[in-house]
């Protein structure tokens, strides 16, 4: 989340989210998107990125990468604190998903790491 991205790149955001026949954008490509448009507007914004960061981080193919999943999560608590207090209800909670979930990577990588140690020592 750094600078403003380029006014194309803004534009061609726009246009995609306008023809979105959704409610919301989802995966790689709505991370694109509310990537960009964030950068702009990120009270706008910050909520859809939070949610898209979110739910990319639990995809199956991240499952063996915690370094990844933990980035996506990050990005997602600094996105999650630009949510508005006056916005909808349904987004509040976010930033408790996103700590959740960060939490339970954190437990994950415990257990595994403890189980590494059990397999050197033989035990």
């Amino acid at each position: 989340m750094t600078g403003r991205p380029h006014e194309d790149l803004v534009l061609r955001a726009r246009v995609r989210l306008l023809l979105c026949d959704r409610w919301a954008l989802d995966g790689e490509e709505g991370l694109w998107v509310y990537r960009t448009l964030f950068a702009v507007n990120p009270r706008v914004h910050a909520y859809h990125l939070t949610r898209v960061l979110l739910n990319l981080s639990y995809e199956q193919r991240l499952a063996g990468l915690p370094a990844a999943r933990r980035a996506l999560l990050r990005e997602a608590l600094e996105a999650a604190a630009h949510i508005p207090a006056d916005g909808p209800r349904h987004q509040h909670g976010y930033e408790g998903y996103v700590l959740a979930a960060l939490g339970r990577l954190d437990e994950q990588e415990g257990r595994e790491g403890q189980e590494g140690q059990q397999g050197c020592t033989g035990q």
